[in-house]
């Protein structure tokens, strides 16, 4: 998926160095990510999550290209894919610092959503975010995005907190709406 800003790729194992060497160990960054895996440390912590992500049934996940500098500042993935129910979740979506802002995360989610409604028969489109990432659940609700309510203890944490899930998504109906918001934003 090609867009002005950002191109979207399948991960690749190689994909753990190049984004451990532009975010390091970033507590910022790490805190939100991992679906409960272990804060990484290093470049082969970080490949050793990928590889379980790479291999995870229902999933792909993507690197994030920056296309000015082409290097890989990101990722991001579609998640819980199920055909059946034309229900994807985006999710596991991290920026490395010195690239947040300047609307890349915005496109990447344009790219995504294009996808899913356009091209894949995508009726639903969840989002997830743990109801205390303040700055994540305002970006979901940026592109257009829905908070239909809280999961309590939803998960189990790193630190063996519960995480309380804020639910959001973006259904077909809302697609032509969402887009244009999507566009304006890039827009400016």
């Amino acid at each position: 998926m090609k867009g002005k800003i950002v191109t979207l790729r399948p991960l690749t194992l190689d994909d753990a160095k190049l984004l451990w060497d532009e975010i390091g160990d970033d507590p910022n960054t790490w805190r939100w990510v991992g679906s409960g895996a272990p804060i990484p440390t290093s470049a082969s912590d970080l490949r050793v999550e990928f590889e379980r992500k790479i291999t995870r049934p229902g999933a792909e996940y993507f690197a994030v290209i920056d296309n000015k500098t082409q290097k890989v500042i990101g990722s991001t993935a579609f998640l819980d894919i199920r055909p059946i129910d034309h229900h994807f979740e985006i999710g596991s979506t991290f920026i490395a610092p010195s690239f947040r802002g300047g609307n890349r995360n915005v496109e990447a989610k344009l790219l995504m959503l294009t996808e899913v409604f356009e091209n894949r028969d995508g009726v639903r489109v969840t989002i997830k975010a743990n109801s205390n990432n303040v700055a994540s659940r305002r970006a979901i609700e940026k592109i257009g995005a829905k908070l239909e309510g809280l999961l309590r203890n939803q998960r189990l944490e790193r630190d063996g907190t519960w995480r309380t899930a804020a639910y959001h998504s973006i259904v077909v109906e809302e697609w032509p709406e969402a887009k244009a918001k999507l566009l304006h934003l890039l827009a400016d």
